[in-house]
């Protein structure tokens, strides 16, 4: 006999639907120092670039994410009344520490600094949260954060050399159980030296870089493989006539108008936008130069023409 579908009782589907309708869809502006140590440069260019949608979360994966940040408001209530000095917002602005790198291309934010640690009272620790699942803890537990959460840890390093701090204090909860594990990590300047240096080629590279991710992720639809093959968005980061400096804060130019672009005016684009080649999947065949178009064969084996009269 066969089995019958699971349905969704309709209270949580309401409650489900309403977390997707109110998610903010709107793409980061900036290179996040969350995602740095991602194993996939091709990945990291492509949101900074703007080349696909946003992804789009179901009602449940918001709902977790939720938890997350709910559990971060409760562990910085639990650290202070542990009688650590714990600084969760910037007394010079009065909101959280943030730092930015590669031209302000690059940016992210602390979830706090603290003094007062028992292991080392004097000295001042960036203060990074995170949750987990049991699987992912007990990873954690076994092999420590460089080895298990390799962004983490870049995430660490990055604000670390940034505030120009020493140590950091990684406090990570099991969300099955409550159980806390808290790990000191200590600054490594020849990794916080490779992350800037990688920040800074992902913002400029003016090509998109092969797929790093691992064969694993690929296999299982993550990383690169949702957006393998498609045609990319059109807006001013996609096109080849911008440029992204180092010289300024978060400066965008473009060539074809020869000014710099606002946010607004990057979203939205213009009506001579031109592709960046590598981002078509697809072999160029042909450039008019005069009439600015470029023709393409694409993987389909079909010819494709961007530019021109649209």
């Amino acid at each position: 006999m066969p089995e019958l579908p699971v349905t969704t009782p309709p209270t949580v589907a309401a409650i489900f639907r309403h977390l997707e309708q109110t998610q903010d869809t709107s793409r980061r502006t900036y290179l996040g120092a969350s995602v740095l140590g991602d194993e996939c440069e091709r990945k990291l260019w492509d949101n900074f670039r703007w080349l696909f949608p946003a992804e789009i979360f179901d009602g449940q994966k918001l709902s977790i994410f939720e938890t997350g940040h709910r559990w971060e408001a409760r562990l910085v209530e639990m650290v202070k009344a542990a009688g650590i000095d714990l600084h969760d917002v910037d007394p010079e602005t009065g909101e959280q520490f943030a730092v930015r790198f590669a031209g302000g291309h690059g940016g992210g934010h602390l979830d706090g600094e603290a003094t007062g640690v028992p292991e080392a009272p004097k000295t001042v620790h960036v203060v990074e949260f995170k949750t987990h699942k049991d699987k992912s803890f007990k990873d954690l537990l076994k092999k420590r954060v460089r080895e298990s959460k390799p962004t983490h840890h870049a995430q660490m390093q990055t604000y670390m050399g940034l505030r120009h701090r020493t140590r950091a204090l990684y406090i990570a909860v099991n969300k099955n159980d409550d159980s806390i594990y808290a790990e000191r990590v200590e600054f490594d300047a020849l990794e916080f030296a490779r992350l800037m240096t990688r920040a800074e080629r992902i913002v400029t590279s003016d090509r998109r870089p092969a797929c790093s991710c691992p064969v694993y992720f690929l296999k299982a639809g993550y990383g690169c493989a949702p957006n393998d093959g498609l045609m990319p968005q059109r807006n001013c980061r996609t096109c080849m006539h911008s440029t992204a400096h180092l010289d300024g804060d978060a400066r965008w130019s473009c060539a074809r108008w020869g000014r710099d672009l606002g946010i607004e005016e990057q979203r939205v684009g213009c009506p001579q936008h031109l592709f960046n080649p590598t981002t078509i999947p697809g072999e160029q065949t042909d450039v008019d130069f005069e009439n600015e178009r470029v023709t393409y064969r694409l993987a389909s084996g079909d010819v494709w023409i961007d530019g021109g009269a649209r």
